[in-house]
């Protein structure tokens, strides 16, 4: 505090008594705030299940200052005060969280020091399996209502994608990453999402050069009855769908221009697709055909085929030039096939119609809204670090971070009213800016956050628009026909 030599004792200590009083009252504010957040944490992971966990991953050997409810809180704490321009807080703010509110003195070495252990990244990987499998969906699965949407004939709608981010070249061989202009470290999440329900079901992550083929399988652990598997040509797989059919569920995939194609099972040559979709004369609409797809064990699908417009085959043709080289021209056979959108499915064609097939497509592009948000409102591309443990602890908290707000998006979703939906930016936005985002890392009794949610839900809902959403389109389309077949 600043007084000029002119101003009286008594204003001197006026100021003095303001300064005292302001302070006062933040301090009683981080107070409050800090045990809020203790409050929390131990409500979710009571002492003895942290303990258990942190014995476990030998993150616990002997009494130390630094338990694991703390290292858990501070490193909450970093990772959810991340924006878009500041990827985790400073090791200066977490040490001085930890010395203000729980008591702990320590030198910030000494905190990077225990950050950047393998022990604290095995703890971190446990906590995370903690959250994701048991309270935080166990909770929520009580407070969802009924489907917002009903296209009757499927249980579920899985996609299944993966987006890259990028790592410190310091990781390189720990996680690879594509090769030519790309970094040579990089992590590859792939995501399997249940879009009708807006949750996500499974989150794993591997080196970014891993193909996306390599994990094509593990939606067979998750798929039941009833459900409808969306995925791009990067999951293409003859024997995989065989085993989606098998389980008496559907897919919808673009057709690749390898597989063998026949128009009778007992046919001994594959078919020249082009110059028979070329026969047929495709109108806008497209065709819905009958094929078979397999050089030994042939399996009976529709095959769906609609003409592009010449500028979505210059784009075709683009990206075969970026993947391939700025020199690289595709050749006739392929510019023919990118004439068209080619897609397979095993949805009987009685139940949903050529439209609606190509409409349910449209919802694949769903799950790259949500890789937009996660990068863009969560900041989870923004890892920096050389130390190889830190980089795997920043992982693990940021993908918990991504699947509890994923879980709330459902609720949300779910309480809207029945001709709104719910808006994923804004929503992401609200829980950063209005809601403490560090207490809804941790928090397991969402009453408090549910009542907020209930009285801003207004502020988040997409605008209205004459234009339909993918969904409610997709469902009044479905409808719609569904009452065409039962009148007729």
């Amino acid at each position: 505090m600043v007084t000029s030599p002119n101003q009286s004792r008594q204003v001197r200590r006026k100021l003095k008594r303001i300064e005292q009083k302001t302070q006062a009252v933040q301090i009683k504010f981080e107070s409050r705030v800090a045990i809020k957040i203790k409050n929390l944490l131990r409500a979710v992971f009571p002492k003895d299940k942290l303990n258990k966990i942190a014995i476990k991953t030998n993150l616990l050997q002997r009494k130390r200052e630094l338990d694991p409810l703390a290292i858990l809180s501070v490193l909450m704490i970093g990772c959810s005060d991340c924006s878009s321009d500041v990827p985790v807080a400073s090791l200066g703010i977490m040490v001085s969280f930890l010395r203000k509110w729980f008591d702990v003195n320590i030198s910030i070495p000494a905190l990077q020091n225990k950050i950047n252990r393998l022990e604290t990244v095995q703890f971190i990987k446990e906590v995370m399996q903690f959250v994701m499998k048991y309270e935080v969906e166990k909770v929520l699965s009580k407070l969802k209502k009924k489907q917002k949407f009903k296209i009757s004939f499927f249980s579920r709608i899985l996609l299944q994608d993966s987006t890259v981010i990028s790592l410190p070249e310091t990781l390189s061989r720990i996680f690879r990453g594509c090769g030519g202009s790309a970094s040579p470290a990089a992590v590859k999440w792939d995501f399997i999402v249940d879009q009708l329900n807006n949750l996500v079901i499974r989150v794993k992550f591997v080196a970014g050069k891993v193909p996306d083929s390599s994990l094509l399988g593990d939606v067979l652990k998750y798929i039941s009855k009833g459900d409808l598997i969306i995925r791009d040509l990067g999951y293409f797989n003859l024997g995989h769908f065989s085993q989606i059919v098998a389980k008496n569920a559907f897919f919808i995939s673009r057709l690749s221009k390898a597989p063998h194609v026949y128009l009778k099972e007992d046919d001994e040559q594959p078919v020249n697709l082009i110059e028979h979709l070329e026969k047929l004369d495709i109108k806008k609409k497209g065709v819905d055909i009958d094929i078979y797809i397999g050089k030994t064990s042939r399996l009976p699908l529709r095959l769906i085929a609609v003409k592009v417009p010449p500028e979505v085959i210059e784009k075709r043709r683009q990206q075969y030039k970026i993947s391939n080289g700025a020199r690289a021209e595709p050749s006739e056979s392929l510019n023919e096939w990118n004439g068209y959108t080619l897609m397979i499915t095993n949805v009987p064609r009685e139940q949903v119609s050529l439209g609606v097939i190509l409409k349910l497509y449209k919802i694949r592009w769903q799950i790259e809204l949500f890789f937009k948000n996660m990068k863009s409102n969560l900041a989870v591309d923004k890892i920096s670090g050389e130390n190889k443990y830190r980089i795997l602890g920043l992982i693990y908290i940021k993908l918990t971070t991504t699947w509890i707000l994923g879980l709330l998006f459902a609720y949300a979703q779910a309480i809207a009213e029945s001709d709104r939906e719910v808006s994923l930016i804004k929503f992401t936005r609200w829980l950063k800016q209005v809601v403490n985002f560090t207490e809804l890392i941790a928090k397991r009794d969402f009453s408090i956050l549910i009542q907020e949610l209930e009285r801003d839900l207004d502020l988040l809902y997409k605008q209205k628009r004459k234009k339909k959403t993918t969904l409610r389109d997709i469902e009044d389309t479905f409808i719609e026909e569904m009452n065409k077949l039962k009148a007729a």
